[in-house]
């Protein structure tokens, strides 16, 4: 089974402690046969009607989903609507969001956005009216929330969770079906719900179904980035057909977002009959070393995919830093795949350097580059790229892939008009050099590809 929660923005090298803590995996109450009759009920008029693939048990882990004929590169595999969604209330966010729309309220102030009769949600005046609100409104006025002049970003995360005590029969058949991993952190997620309310609920039976969904949730959901109406708004989903994909670092299939509750899976690259569907957890971007780190911290397994066991990362060179020998500027690279603490060996001179050394010297660059990131403009990040980092810093690794990609963004996102021809060519330069990194991995027709050369938003 999967596990697709948020990134972050680089996993750190002391995140290496942490990768002790193995999740446990709770009890689920049917078999991979059961699960695929609840999904093709779940997926109603969205099902196929001759699917490409079928659930079954997985040699990667628990249940994953196979080709049941040759899919070609780029085909659609599914699409799939979501059975529990809500605002990630991110720090970044703008958290005068509606809850049922996405769209941004009026006004300037949380007082504004807020519902009218006090159960702490931000919401438009027409959701506002809705039903579906008014179920939600009613349940909080009965928790009574503690913060309702203000929105409150902990109520606000925990509302994707709290919305699993609308959900009818068979949709938590389907919730108790799928895998989740207990993790004694995920049960602070219900004592800061808890810290929410006045009269939070205590009884034994609805405690442990809020647990068991959060559970489910932090092992299965995606996050999405959607636009409403131009308003950027990042949203937590579970999707119980698309969280069965498992991992691979170099997956055949990626999906993307209709909105924030619609996901499509499509086929990166030609999948053989009978082969595994997967995708990627981790950014595909990232590092072995980082992919390693995060995998282990969110997901509680460590890969050894072929691109894992490769220190080239074919040919990628995405680990690589400079040698620290002095009078040689070669790259350096991990030598073992299966530690976090590998010793580096420059590919020019041949020494050899221990993890601690390296990891200070690539922490330094990651700090470096996401200061610049977080405070630059659009032409300075340009001259940075440009003229400072190659003093310290390789061009193919992995971080200052990322503060080009960060360019992209922001230069696409925004009106083109505003920057000069050799500021865009910079920006095109940069998509080349992406392409060519993603064509080495093998990643195919995978979304990272689709979104830099705007085929989708």
């Amino acid at each position: 089974m999967s596990d697709h929660p948020e990134y972050p923005e680089h996993p750190g090298q002391p995140a290496v402690q942490l990768l002790s803590r193995q999740p446990q995996q709770m009890a689920i109450s049917a078999s991979t046969r059961e699960l695929a009759e609840l999904i093709d009920l779940h997926l109603g008029e969205l099902r196929p009607k001759e699917p490409a693939w079928r659930v079954s048990d997985s040699p990667i882990s628990g249940r994953g989903i196979f080709a049941t004929r040759e899919i070609a590169k780029g085909e659609e595999l599914f699409r799939e609507h979501t059975i529990l969604v809500g605002p990630t209330a991110h720090r970044s966010s703008n958290l005068r969001t509606c809850t049922l729309c996405y769209r941004l309220v009026p006004g300037q102030t949380d007082a504004e956005a807020l519902c009218l009769a006090g159960c702490g949600l931000p919401v438009c005046g027409e959701c506002g009216k809705s039903p579906r609100h008014k179920t939600e409104c009613d349940l909080f006025l009965k928790w009574k929330p503690k913060v309702t002049e203000r929105i409150d970003p902990r109520s606000l995360r925990i509302l994707s969770v709290v919305r699993c005590f609308f959900l009818d029969e068979q949709q938590r058949r389907l919730l108790y079906a799928m895998q989740a991993n207990a993790d004694r952190y995920y049960m602070k997620e219900v004592e800061r719900a808890a810290a929410c309310f006045e009269d939070f609920p205590r009884e034994q039976e609805m405690l442990d179904f809020f647990y068991r969904t959060i559970c489910a949730f932090n092992t299965n959901a995606f996050e999405s980035r959607s636009c409403v109406e131009g308003h950027e708004v990042l949203i937590r989903a579970l999707f119980p057909l698309a969280g069965l994909l498992n991992h691979q670092c170099t997956p055949n299939a990626g999906h993307h977002f209709q909105d924030g509750e619609t996901i499509i899976v499509c086929a990166t690259e030609r999948i053989a009959c009978g082969a595994e569907i997967t995708v990627s957890y981790a950014k595909m971007l990232w590092s072995t070393l980082a992919r390693k780190i995060f995998l282990g911290m969110t997901k509680g397994f460590m890969c050894q995919c072929p691109r894992c066991q490769d220190p080239t990362e074919n040919g990628t060179y995405l680990s690589a830093l400079f040698c620290r020998e002095q009078g040689c500027r070669g790259l350096v690279i991990p030598v073992q795949t299966r530690t976090l603490q590998p010793d580096w060996r420059c590919l020019s001179c041949e020494n050899v350097f221990p993890h601690s050394k390296m990891a200070r010297y690539q922490d330094f660059a990651l700090n470096t580059i996401n200061n610049r990131i977080n405070s630059c403009s659009v032409p300075d990040m340009i001259h940075f790229i440009n003229d400072l980092c190659p003093r310290f810093c390789p061009p193919s690794n992995y971080v200052l892939i990322e503060a080009k990609l960060n360019v992209i963004w922001r230069m696409t996102r925004f009106d083109t008009d505003q920057y000069t021809t050799e500021e865009v060519a910079h920006k095109d330069r940069y998509r080349e050099d992406i392409l060519a990194i993603l064509h080495k991995l093998g990643a195919g027709e995978c979304t990272l590809k689709k979104l830099i050369t705007e085929e989708i938003q």
